[in-house]
């Protein structure tokens, strides 16, 4: 479940706007309407897999993303979904 915004300045809002490259917010777009495993996002926006993983990585680690492990037909999926529906940066210090 989302919640609703996130505001960052100074440090955080750079360090958030480095990785809001223009795959990333396709990712954030497509998370906005469902949960996705890493696959069906790959395959969605026609990217490999392992690029989508390293871009999914960087948006856990800045929270803007939420993951879970869920058993797969092969294995372990790892499901995706987005954490808020807004993010604001702030530009004035």
């Amino acid at each position: 479940m989302q919640s609703d915004e996130l505001v960052v300045r100074g440090e955080d809002a750079l360090r958030i706007a480095e990785i809001l490259t223009s795959t990333s917010l396709k990712i954030l777009q497509l998370l906005s309407k469902e949960s996705l495993d890493v696959s069906s996002i790959a395959e969605r926006l026609g990217l490999s897999e392992a690029y989508v993983s390293e871009q999914v990585q960087l948006l856990e680690e800045t929270g803007l993303i939420r993951v879970s492990y869920k058993r797969g037909k092969r294995g372990i999926r790892k499901v995706c979904e987005a954490a808020l529906s807004k993010i604001i940066i702030e530009i004035k210090p």
